[in-house]
């Protein structure tokens, strides 16, 4: 099965959702049983091609995965799934996203903490929309943007959340992620007119 980015970015999402729930759950169990429960990744999906009844049904069919995955997760159903290590080859940057998240999730959880206003924190975050934001802030902060554009990860990270999220939780992931990217800019721009002035410095000298 070949998978396009943004079905690995969905994967990434689920399988951390899933490990939350049962911390030993390997990568590639997850993998694979998510292969085998969710068909609709096989399929490239382009979203602004949908009609609205095409939307609705695959937004309902993505709902009842995540609730399905709730349900077996916290049942602990996966003990009794076969050891499937050497059968499923786990996707590079699949492995990539779900690694990075765990390597950084303080400094990724930090940065969504920042742009959180009022009395929300990560802690109060729904499971599934923090997972969402997880995966795009690691995309924001740890992957190239030449490779990555950082308004890719954005707008892929609004597309799960109208899948597995309802208007409300979109609108908030936008909000944090558009001023996550600001500020990322505006560090950038201030690192550019550093060197420049450096520059110039150092060819009055």
């Amino acid at each position: 099965m070949k998978l396009g980015l943004s079905q690995i970015r969905e994967l990434a999402v689920l399988i951390s959702y899933q490990q939350e729930f049962n911390p030993q759950l390997s990568l590639e169990s997850a993998f694979k049983h998510i292969l085998q429960n969710h068909k609709k990744l096989g399929q490239k999906v382009n979203f602004e091609e949908l009609t609205e009844e095409e939307f609705i049904e695959y937004e309902n069919h993505a709902i009842k995965l995540k609730d399905s995955i709730e349900h077996i997760s916290t049942k602990n159903h996966f003990d009794k799934l076969p050891d499937v290590t050497e059968d499923v080859t786990v996707p590079a940057y699949l492995r990539t996203l779900v690694e990075g998240v765990k390597a950084n999730r303080f400094e990724i959880d930090q940065m969504i903490d920042n742009h959180i206003h009022g009395n929300w924190s990560v802690q109060r975050l729904e499971l599934v929309n923090l997972q969402i934001l997880r995966i795009a802030v690691f995309e924001l902060l740890f992957t190239d943007k030449e490779t990555v554009p950082r308004v890719v990860a954005v707008n892929e990270a609004i597309e799960l959340a109208k899948l597995y999220s309802d208007d409300r939780a979109r609108k908030f992931i936008n909000g944090i992620l558009s001023n996550i990217l600001a500020e990322l800019k505006a560090n950038e721009d201030t690192n550019d007119e550093h060197k420049t002035n450096v520059s110039a410095e150092n060819m009055v000298e």
